[in-house]
């Protein structure tokens, strides 16, 4: 028994409930009265709010001699009464007070949860409820410089996430029943989130804040793009070569984590065995950039394009990507037994290391594979890896080429090494 229900079964219940609905209404009133005092001029407060929620939980906790009427009507009653209050107000004023009226319905709605002894539940719904008022200078700055078709990627990701993907059937076609439409659409529904997670990292965090921190944020999305957007700088700005390098290697060391996510996500065994080769990875690539990092560069222009955030087409066209992978994969194993998985693992991460990661998850679902599977993901981030060298080779300066040569070179070399010894 927790400290919570020592408490709970201590003090008498409505004295329990007043205290609680206290708590409840001092939360909410306080963030109100600070907003009132920076000047939105409300009408309700620090004071206000605690009174709405003990009213109510005392009319909640009276429904037991009465009726369960009594709440339904009071809160109706309630509401009535902040419309009519309405009526006295001046039409601006209006527009300020239209908040805090929301706010005053759903603290006598959490006063009533209270009564019906829904203490944590009251409370956590009181914390998220301030957390929205608290941030609306926040959410007013980022919808100002929101553009229409960021607005549009957004409704098109609503449109997969919550119309499209819970009506796709829920079964299993094709060969050896690989094929699951409803899996490729939730594949593709969390592939494309965390894309678009990282795509407004990058444009509210990371925008001109800095090579390193734009790296960092842009590995989110591609590792790919950053190499090929740090590569081409290092040439326009030679004296910049060794931070432009610090990016590109840190940008391919967000690329582990992120996969690791993945593996997590669709197969938690697997990931016990990338832990340690993914580690080294990410522990290289990070030791290799702080050491090149020597100076601040939070003053650099280090804007990357990234392009449409949720790109339909693009979305799609990773499901198509999956669904061959995955086909690969099985007719690769079937036909050319382990050393087919390596050929489809190296090619299908010179494109994309998400599908290939997805695809072997699931390929060794029944636990007998696992060790094979963890080494055919490290091939397919090794061809990954030696992709972005050669962006960076064919486009990078003289010393970038020479940095991230040596940092991705001992990768590759420990990754090879790392698969040959897990097959013996």
């Amino acid at each position: 028994m927790d400290e919570f229900e020592s408490i709970l079964t201590t003090l008498d219940p409505y004295i329990l409930g007043v205290f609680i609905s206290l708590g409840i209404g001092l939360i909410l009133g306080l963030e109100r009265e600070y907003n009132n005092i920076k000047g939105d001029y409300g009408f309700a407060g620090i004071r206000a709010f605690p009174i709405v929620t003990i009213l109510a939980f005392s009319l909640g906790s009276l429904t037991e001699l009465f009726s369960f009427w009594l709440s339904i009507i009071s809160l109706g009653t309630f509401i009535l009464f902040l419309g009519f209050n309405h009526f006295y107000k001046e039409e601006n004023s209006f527009e300020r007070s239209f908040t805090t009226n929301l706010a005053l319905i759903a603290t006598f709605m959490l006063g009533l949860m209270v009564s019906a002894e829904y203490y944590r539940n009251a409370v956590a719904t009181a914390v998220i409820i301030v957390t929205l008022l608290s941030l609306k200078t926040r959410f007013h700055s980022v919808i100002s410089n929101i553009t229409s078709e960021e607005l549009f990627a957004f409704v098109k990701f609503s449109i997969i996430a919550l119309l499209i993907l819970p009506f796709l059937p829920n079964n299993t076609y094709g060969p050896n029943d690989l094929i699951n439409p409803f899996e490729i659409g939730s594949i593709i529904a969390i592939v494309s989130f965390l894309n678009f997670i990282g795509y407004f990292l990058v444009k509210f965090v990371g925008s001109k804040k800095g090579i390193l921190l734009t790296a960092i944020l842009g590995g989110l999305i591609s590792s790919t793009a950053v190499a090929w957007s740090y590569a081409s700088r290092s040439i326009e700005s030679p004296e910049l070569s060794r931070k432009y390098a610090a990016g590109i290697i840190i940008a391919s060391a967000i690329m582990f984590p992120r996969l690791a996510l993945l593996t997590y996500i669709f197969n938690s065994s697997l990931l016990n065995y990338l832990i340690v080769p993914f580690g080294i990875f990410t522990l290289i690539c990070l030791i290799v950039a702080l050491f090149l990092i020597k100076e601040d560069t939070h003053k650099l222009d280090t804007e990357i394009k990234l392009g449409n955030p949720m790109n339909l087409l693009n979305a799609i066209g990773f499901g198509f990507i999956y669904v061959i992978i995955l086909l690969a994969v099985f007719y690769s194993n079937n036909f050319f037994g382990e050393s087919g998985l390596y050929y489809s693992a190296i090619i299908a991460g010179l494109a994309d290391t998400d599908a290939i990661t997805i695809s072997l998850a699931k390929f060794a679902l029944d636990g007998e594979k696992l060790k094979l599977a963890s080494s055919v993901i490290v091939a397919a981030t090794m061809s990954n890896m030696l992709v972005k060298l050669g962006i960076t080779v064919f486009k990078g300066s003289k010393i970038t080429r020479k940095l991230v040569g040596y940092t991705f070179g001992s990768i590759i070399a420990i990754g090879i090494l790392y698969s040959i010894i897990t097959n013996r």
